[in-house]
């Protein structure tokens, strides 16, 4: 069953017309990824769903309510959830603070407590950080935040948009190890990455988009051994 469906999605940027009527769905439980080069709408895919800019035309859609009009704090609330490009996390907050910030939406003390626990044990440098100020930290400690950030509002689906941008190698691995460690505590996920080998390795569904519009899907192993994304993206 798909928790999320775009169908025929159009976002202008003034008069550039930026996602050319794409249309994917996420199944629930699932990973799903967007991949292709810089410019081809794969940021702007996450932020029409999450609210933060509106499409032109289509409809989108999670866990079959429609997300057209809703602000993105509403779009927070109902469980879908974005770590965004860049991390974005706030620099002058703790890390316990930045924490904090992820339950705006939320007033179950216990559960906050308790899911600040089990994000502590997910992330243990970050227990080593808590009382520092989070702009301080490493570009692999704040993608840590920022992840652990939108956890906290205890999402049924994670968007997120680049998040091993940036970082070494060995930090990459361990970014992708966390996707699945999240997607195996039953979080959806949408991911939008330019490591394409990585992100279609982990992912059990995948879509190639080119200047706006999705030129090819399927399976994330299926799109690693297909001829023109290797030369596309693999190498």
């Amino acid at each position: 069953m798909a928790l999320l469906e775009l169908s025929d999605v159009q976002v202008f940027y003034d008069k550039i017309e930026a996602l050319k009527g794409i249309s994917l769905s996420v199944e629930a439980g699932r990973i799903a990824t967007l991949v292709g080069a810089n410019g081809a709408g794969k940021s702007t895919t996450l932020r029409a769903v999450s609210g933060l800019i509106h499409p032109r035309a289509g409809t989108i859609r999670y866990d079959g309510t429609t997300l057209a009009g809703r602000q993105p704090h509403e779009i927070t609330a109902m469980g879908l959830v974005q770590v965004p490009e860049g991390r974005r996390i706030f620099g002058r907050l703790t890390v316990d603070e930045n924490l904090a910030m992820g339950a705006f939406t939320r007033h179950d003390r216990r559960g906050i407590a308790e899911d600040r626990e089990r994000l502590l044990q997910l992330f243990p440098r970050l227990r080593e950080r808590l009382h520092q100020v989070a702009g301080t930290l490493s570009g692999g400690e704040q993608q840590m935040v920022a992840t652990a950030r939108a956890l906290m509002a205890r999402p049924s689906m994670l968007l997120m948009d680049e998040p091993s941008m940036g970082l070494a190698p060995m930090l990459v691995e361990q970014v992708f190890e966390t996707i699945r460690a999240i997607n195996a505590d039953g979080v959806t996920i949408l991911l939008v990455e330019q490591n394409a080998l990585m992100a279609l390795s982990i992912a059990d569904h995948g879509y190639v988009l080119e200047s706006g519009r999705i030129v090819l899907s399927g399976p994330g192993r299926d799109l690693l051994d297909d001829e023109r994304v290797r030369h596309a993206y693999l190498g």
